[in-house]
């Protein structure tokens, strides 16, 4: 039983005590206290609902060894409340920032994490440097997802003899064997999304880019240091639209208007309209699951990860979000050692809240087996690549997207990407 409550601030700013959750097995000598046995630490996020439970109880080992008190406050309206917090001189002790662009939006406000006794010892070089502003390291990543999967009927593709391809080559083969048998497109490529229509096609190019030219140069999009016009950039998004052309269910055309929570399930219907869907790991769960939820995993759905040119893995795409620091005390260095230790690794993994990036996890503490072969998938990449779109500030993901739609839609990829790098000029300086 947890020793303190859980206070609970809604939306609507109505507190609530927090009843006791079960807590995840964690032996209580792996959490050190730093002292701060009995104290109280507050934190804002945009969990609410069953993503604030997960929270509260990937919290609880920690709550109950060390007997602290957690004012959590989770809002949709989030970045209007941690603005009027700051202005009221009462910003959060933490605060979980939903996508790294934000720290550079606080960063004058920030503790770096340093100087609270944070290591970095169990996050990936890359994890840290998406965390890091003005050279001081900001951000925690504390949980994530990872794109670059493609999902699918092992099932079905064992009927039709379809191998899951090795390398790039295979994977195109594959798709024109596909093509030639006629039975189903060999993707189901749909990415209309309302305003943020063009989001699973910029993951998709991206991925692409990350084969092609590595991480370093995906990373150089968002930061201005590689050019949206670069040859390779273009030679990368008119690629994707010519597959949308040759290998999407519905062409081009199809690609566009159809939604991508229906073409996550084109591949999965009776009869299939589509033999594979590239997507992130959430289409598991809480897409084909939730919709066919007498599919058997890995019989009747299942994921690989995006093949390589030569086979040998390359970064991971991935989202996230990121825990920053607005204030030193006992209880904020107690909390940031328990989520960036093994012992709250574990009981992110046991809470069943997405992935932990933490790599010191036990992926055998993930409770299903769809999050712990994504875990799995995350640790033997040798890196990670964050989405561009999310790191890029000003509204420059929005022009992205609108771009790659009209990639897509017949527009030049040159001319449009040249339009692209124009506006992240504009934005970010030459």
């Amino acid at each position: 039983m947890l020793k303190r409550f859980f206070a609970v601030v809604l939306t609507l700013s109505l507190v609530l005590a927090w009843v006791a959750v079960p807590a995840p097995a964690v032996a209580q000598d792996e959490i050190d206290c730093m002292g701060a046995e009995g104290s109280e630490v507050s934190i804002l996020a945009v969990w609410t609902g069953e993503e604030e439970n997960k929270f509260v109880t990937a919290l609880a080992p920690f709550v109950d060894a060390c007997d602290i008190t957690i004012n959590y406050e989770g809002t949709r309206e989030f970045t209007t409340v941690l603005d009027t917090r700051i202005q009221g001189d009462a910003a959060p002790d933490v605060a979980v920032m939903p996508n790294p662009g934000a720290l550079t939006t606080y960063i004058d406000n920030l503790v770096a994490l340093d100087s609270l006794g944070v290591t970095t010892d169990n996050y990936a070089a890359s994890w840290v440097n998406i965390g890091t502003v003005n050279d001081m390291w900001v951000g925690v990543p504390i949980k994530t997802d990872i794109k670059s999967l493609v999902w699918y009927s092992p099932v079905r593709w064992d009927n039709q003899g379809y191998p899951v391809p090795a390398d790039w080559e295979e994977m195109i083969l594959v798709m024109d064997l596909m093509v030639e048998d006629g039975v189903a497109a060999p993707l189901a490529m749909g990415f209309e999304s309302g305003g943020a229509t063009g989001w699973t096609a910029t993951d998709f190019t991206q991925d692409i880019l990350l084969r092609t030219q590595g991480g370093e140069f995906v990373a150089g999009l968002a930061s201005g240091a590689t050019a949206w016009n670069d040859p390779a950039v273009v030679e990368a998004w008119g690629l994707y639209a010519n597959w949308a052309e040759m290998y999407s269910a519905g062409g081009a055309e199809g690609a566009i208007s159809t939604s991508f929570s229906d073409a996550i399930l084109q591949p999965f219907g009776d009869p299939p309209e589509a033999w594979a869907v590239k997507q992130s790991g959430f289409a598991g769960t809480a897409v084909i699951q939730s919709t066919y939820p007498d599919y058997v995993y890995g019989e009747d759905f299942a994921f690989f990860v995006l093949p390589t040119a030569d086979g040998e893995p390359v970064p991971m795409q991935v989202g996230g979000d990121f825990l920053a620091a607005f204030n030193d005390t006992d209880a904020v260095r107690a909390l940031l050692a328990y989520l960036t230790s093994a012992a709250g690794a574990n009981a992110w993994a046991a809470a069943g809240f997405d992935l932990t990036p933490n790599s010191a996890v036990d992926v055998s503490n993930y409770t299903d087996p769809i999050s712990a072969d994504k875990a799995a998938a995350l640790l033997e990449a040798p890196d990670v690549s964050f989405d561009v779109g999310d790191l890029m500030p000003g509204g420059l993901g929005q022009v992205e997207f609108d771009s790659i739609t009209a990639v897509v839609g017949g527009a030049d990829a040159a001319e449009t990407l040249g339009e692209m790098e124009a506006a992240v000029n504009e934005v970010i300086g030459e």
